[in-house]
């Protein structure tokens, strides 16, 4: 890059000197205009990082399920007169097959940072003449928590293994009527129950988490639901939150499962939050555009005002001389 040599140094100092106010305008202006792009920048990242980490603090960024259970037609072949209809399998809770094997699998994967493997199913619970409706979920602490981080979010009491200790939401413990050391009841919709003991309450921040999930120790949970040595689900952590979907497929093509990632069960959040960031990107856009044009323009204001000998007011007297350049360096001659 060429060097500026004392004469242009100097000229460009006089120029700003002597057109002080168009100087602070522009000086001004891009100050305005960086202030904005850099605010609006920082307010979008903010946001979306504090809606990402809300989100994530009860939703596994992927989740693994067993295979959809789909009805097939027993008959081939059918004559042109004949109509079939086949209906739809209803969905059973069942096991994700070798999950062991498959767990070693994910856990290879690039990006993944955590697996845990759990058992989630509906059920009732049932404290005196009170109960609500419950999401089931068996938990192994030890790869539970950097999944979701459970532990952070007790707000009573502690969370403990014991095969008969329960860990509920604020939600859910205001409506029973709970506290840490009471006791409730867990009913599935076969009729197996068990009797709980509150060790735990725990504040996601989210309304409908608070009064729906129950967490109860895995091999509880798989005694409860009838899913003895098996696991419904899988949930899985992974380094970037935003390629949990291109890590979900590749998990989809090595396994004959239903792997489920957060950005395609919130498409319409993404949707959302893509409009939001291109509205952000073209404001910046204008915003630079709306600078660079006001810089222009000052300085063919300034170019004029120069040729019409209307700014130089203050400066060196006709005929006194002027620096200019000369064979590479600054002298002086008469105008």
């Amino acid at each position: 890059m060429k060097r500026l040599s004392i004469f242009e140094v100097i000229v460009a100092f006089r120029f700003m000197r002597e057109g002080l106010t168009q100087t602070l305008l522009i000086v001004l202006g891009v100050g305005l205009g960086g202030g904005v792009i850099i605010f609006m920048s920082a307010a979008l990242a903010g946001l979306e990082g504090n809606v990402v980490r809300r989100t994530l603090n009860f939703l596994a960024p992927i989740v693994i399920l067993p295979p959809e259970q789909v009805a097939r037609p027993l008959r081939r072949d059918e004559p042109a007169g004949v109509a079939a209809q086949v209906q739809p399998r209803s969905q059973q809770l069942r096991s994700i097959d070798q999950w062991q094997k498959i767990r070693e699998q994910v856990e290879r994967t690039p990006g993944v940072t955590a697996v845990a493997p759990v058992v989630s199913g509906p059920g009732f619970a049932l404290r005196g003449d009170a109960s609500r409706s419950v999401s089931i979920t068996g938990i192994e602490p030890e790869t539970y928590f950097p999944v979701i981080p459970l532990d952070k979010k007790i707000v009573a009491g502690r969370i403990t293994a014991g095969p008969t200790d329960i860990t509920i939401g604020t939600e859910l413990a205001k409506d029973l009527g709970a506290e840490v050391g009471d006791k409730l009841r867990l009913i599935t919709a076969t009729g197996a129950n068990t009797t709980f003991t509150v060790t735990g309450i725990y504040d996601f921040g989210n309304k409908g988490v608070n009064a729906r999930n129950v967490y109860v120790p895995l091999r509880s949970a798989q005694s409860l639901l009838d899913l003895t040595g098996g696991v419904s689900a899988m949930e899985v952590r992974v380094s970037d939150p935003f390629a949990a979907e291109r890590i979900a497929e590749g998990i989809r093509a090595s396994a004959d499962l239903q792997v489920d990632s957060w950005i395609r069960t919130n498409a319409e959040f993404f949707a959302a939050m893509a409009a939001q960031i291109m509205t952000n990107t073209l404001i910046r856009m204008f915003v630079g555009l709306t600078v660079a044009l006001g810089i222009i323009s000052g300085g063919i204001l300034g170019n004029l005002y120069d040729r019409l000998g209307l700014w130089h007011r203050g400066g060196l007297p006709a005929g006194e001389g002027i620096l200019t350049p000369c064979g590479g360096s600054s002298s002086l001659r008469s105008v």
